[in-house]
């Protein structure tokens, strides 16, 4: 293969492709990339086996040809040589060059045909949900679910429950559950159609990290497309696919009933927020804890750090209830308040249980915090 392109536009494609990549993999070529050079486009795929991805863009083609390359080591030079046309080209099947000015370098590769094959449909058939509804569905859940699948026999905590619910008629709503044990995130919104998925299907976190990356690249013809076991993602340039997989999410439609909640606070967003950062600063992370008194007029909100000093601050509110003093960690609540504009609505069962977090306008988005024992 030998064809010519922009640096700026390779090391964009390189850069799309790096978290689809599997480093840690005992299959070397799952950590390279596959080149595709013909008729004046290049192609580059990447896959972990879970996910995958193709990216392409024109490019001056001499002669056709395929190779696979280290993902990160080629993206890692691109991005140091100078911002001009690359010459790009193989030779035995053993090397690559990348000439730009005086600069040439090479790079072992390996065979092509290693590669594994991946079915990346241009048009994939399926049920279309909005960027505009993926994307905060994402943004609003994907922060409780566990960094590392956590090792658990029951259920799988790893990825989002996505599942699709018909509440009136005409009118689906498409849900995003995650939960680590601790807290629970759900968002939903409506879409038109029907959309039939059981009990819902696990979309892994891994996957919906790269999905975000890629509609946070606001992409030309943008698409994301549900299959029978995968979610697709197509745009003008790009097209991934992250592969579904079984498992048994909690049961989790008791603990985000408003209904079970009698005690019910308001609160100023950005006041409490700006007291909980504070207190972010002050705890440690080991002894992540803050105090809330939910009273009839205030809630008070305490932090103390032996090494530091403390925080004991006041906030005007509207409360309904028995009044409640209890124990959480702050962080949770600066990650969901994020997405809520002017009051919140902080419910809660009593001093021993969990809190439920919604914006007093809307109920669409609510997330479940559970309290710190000591």
């Amino acid at each position: 293969m030998k064809c010519t392109i922009s640096k700026s536009i390779l090391q964009n494609m390189l850069s799309k492709v790096q978290g689809f990549t599997e480093r840690k993999s005992t299959l070397p070529i799952l950590s390279h990339a596959l080149l595709e050079v013909s008729k004046g486009s290049l192609f580059i795929k990447a896959t972990d086996l879970h996910t995958s991805i193709q990216v392409s863009s024109d490019c001056s083609v001499e002669s056709p040809g395929s190779c696979a390359i280290n993902a990160k080591g080629f993206y890692d030079i691109i991005r140091e040589l100078p911002d001009d046309n690359l010459l790009i080209w193989t030779e035995d099947h053993s090397r690559a060059h990348i000439l730009v000015g005086n600069k040439n370098i090479k790079m072992n590769i390996m065979d092509a045909e290693e590669f594994p094959t991946i079915d990346l449909p241009a048009n994939p058939n399926g049920f279309s949900i909005p960027i505009d509804v993926m994307k905060p569905l994402i943004d609003r859940t994907i922060f409780s679910i566990p960094v590392s699948a956590e090792s658990d026999t029951k259920y799988s905590l790893g990825g989002a429950l996505l599942l699709a619910r018909e509440e009136k008629p005409k009118t689906t709503y498409i849900e995003m559950v995650t939960t680590d044990s601790r807290r629970l995130s759900l968002a939903r919104y409506a879409v038109s159609g029907k959309l039939d998925m059981g009990e819902g299907i696990i979309v892994p976190r891994k996957g919906l990290q790269e999905l975000k990356r890629l509609m946070d690249g606001k992409e030309d013809e943008q698409h994301i497309v549900l299959t029978k076991d995968s979610l697709y993602y197509t745009s003008k340039e790009t097209t991934a696919t992250v592969r579904l997989f079984d498992g048994k999410f909690p049961d989790f439609r008791s603990i985000v009933n408003i209904d079970t909640y009698p005690i019910v606070t308001r609160v100023n967003v950005n006041e409490l927020v700006s007291v909980l950062k504070v207190c972010v600063a002050m705890v440690s992370e080991l002894a992540s804890c803050v105090k809330f008194s939910f009273t009839k007029d205030k809630t008070i909100i305490y932090a103390n750090n032996p090494e530091q000093g403390e925080v004991d601050t006041a906030i005007a509110s509207e409360h309904t209830g028995d009044e409640v003093e209890i124990t959480f960690n702050p962080r949770y609540f600066v990650e969901c308040l994020a997405f809520i504009d002017g009051e919140a609505e902080i419910r809660l069962k009593g001093p021993q249980g969990p809190c439920l977090v919604t914006d007093s306008a809307e109920r669409e988005s609510k997330w479940v915090i559970m309290p710190m024992r000591f």
